[in-house]
């Protein structure tokens, strides 16, 4: 079967799918998933027969690997919390995540080792999100001694969007609110992974090249296309980022990902090394980059399909963008199966899908390759790959975020081809920022000017008469 991996992933997908909608024994379908496997081997000289297990097998593995995900261990801190239990405990542990101020909080991500309540002093497991609305200095990997209240999220927001359901696809049950700096007690040693901690204080390093040269805004915008660090955004800029369909632009996500695969892998061209040694250096690159970034799950989305579609170029293979997809899809979602319930994860698959399938079709619609004109047809291209994107989007936008916006497909052929100039600017001025300053500061000057052409332009699209519609 020529796409065979597409197969398996819609069949695995679908099981995930179910798993979620209907309720199973995990043993009892553990059990018939040994049968259908041991049937596959007895009859796999039968193609079809065979096949034909194979894809129940794949069905059964998305609910059971669904299914198994929910199932906490005993000793999970979920597990010692009481619905509407205010009473204080301490939870000793370390900072899992990059401290980072949100919605006026200093919030991060902590995992408990021990717990004590109640006079009670247990060992545990499992990850809180911490909420701090007071500033004080603290770090990945700090040791700490937490004392609190430990709190469900409410289930707030749409049903597919909700803030309960948004953590706990991050495997993350429970809050604690911190407003006393006395309900902090710091512990000594660092319990964070030496690679992480070197890779934020890396990010540090460039967000502090980026903030020198540049002003507050055109700072903060840069900082989130080239290190996705959106905390210095206005809400006012993200919002009309929405509304005309270009918020993507302000995450580092596969747009980010490619633009630096293209840089590194020009780079080494030029430096004449081999294709093989080339193309792992890349993925090795992207590894890198993603680490930097804070591993978001869009960027891990899109340097997996980055790297599996590299990796075909090793192995002397022509790449099948179907079947990258969904060697990518299954690689993530056996990780960890309820991504598939992610906006994110469903806009960055089908936006790609859509390309792939709808641009062809309208290109031949429209007999493009008919036209001579090489600047009509480099902006006629534009059109169609925007319009397929949107077209293949619209949908999930439409029943997650109650909006429409038309105006989309004639924003992103005129932001996306800028923002891409940004994004090498912002490499540029980062590179000279660490080996040349006064270079740097040149280079500050084009970039701040096309931020503001950018934001200019996004603010006289989303005008246009019915650029988008809120129902």
């Amino acid at each position: 079967m020529k796409r065979a991996p597409v197969v398996l992933a819609v069949f695995y997908c679908l099981g995930v799918i179910l798993g979620s909608c209907i309720w199973f024994n995990f043993w009892v379908v553990m059990g018939l998933g040994i049968v259908i496997f041991a049937g596959a081997i007895l009859l796999r000289k039968n193609r079809y027969i065979f096949s034909f297990l194979i894809l129940f097998l794949a069905l059964f593995a998305g609910a059971l690997n669904l299914k198994n995900s929910r199932i906490l261990p005993k000793d999970h801190i979920n597990n010692f919390v009481y619905y509407k239990d205010d009473s204080l405990c301490s939870l000793s542990g370390f900072i899992d995540s990059q401290p980072e101020l949100k919605d006026n909080y200093l919030q991060f991500i902590f995992r408990a080792q021990a717990m004590q309540k109640d006079k009670i002093k247990l060992s545990c497991c499992g990850k809180v999100v911490v909420k701090m609305d007071f500033s004080q200095k603290l770090t990945y990997g700090d040791n700490l001694i937490l004392i609190g209240s430990l709190t469900r999220p409410y289930n707030f927001g749409a049903a597919s969007q909700s803030y309960k359901d948004f953590l706990a696809r991050q495997g993350v049950y429970l809050l604690m609110r911190l407003n006393d700096p006395r309900q902090i007690i710091r512990r000594p040693g660092n319990s964070g992974s030496k690679l992480i901690n070197n890779s934020f204080w890396l990010r540090a390093k460039m967000e502090s090249i980026i903030s020198r040269d540049l002003t507050d805004l055109p700072a903060g915008i840069l900082c989130a296309m080239v290190l996705g660090q959106k905390h210095g955004i206005p809400w006012l800029v993200n919002n009309s980022m929405i509304k005309s369909g270009t918020v993507h632009i302000l995450v580092v996500s596969g747009f980010n990902v490619g633009i630096v695969a293209w840089i590194i892998n020009l780079l080494f061209k030029i430096m004449r090394i081999p294709r093989k040694a080339r193309i792992t250096l890349v993925i090795l690159f992207l590894l890198f980059y993603c680490l930097i970034t804070g591993s978001t799950n869009p960027v891990v989305r899109a340097t997996v399909m980055g790297a599996i579609f590299l990796a075909a170029y090793l192995f002397k293979r022509i790449p099948d963008i179907y079947n990258s997809l969904a060697i990518a899809a299954l690689f993530i979602l056996v990780i960890n199966p309820s991504q598939i319930f992610d906006i994110g994860f469903q806009l960055s698959f089908l936006s790609v899908l859509a390309i792939v399938y709808f641009y062809p079709k309208l290109e031949v619609l429209i007999h493009l390759k008919g036209c001579r004109n090489k600047i009509l047809r480099f902006i006629s291209q534009s059109c169609l790959v925007s319009f397929s994107a949107w077209l293949g989007t619209l949908g999930i936008i439409a029943f997650n975020f109650r909006i429409i916006a038309p105006v989309t497909v004639l924003a992103n052929i005129l932001i996306v081809p800028l923002a891409t100039i940004i994004t090498l600017c912002g490499f540029a001025l980062l590179l000279s920022g660490l080996i040349c300053p006064a270079l740097a500061y040149l280079i500050s000057v084009p970039t701040s000017m096309l931020i503001n052409l950018l934001l200019n332009i996004n603010a006289v699209v989303i005008k246009i008469p019915f650029a988008y519609i809120y129902f």
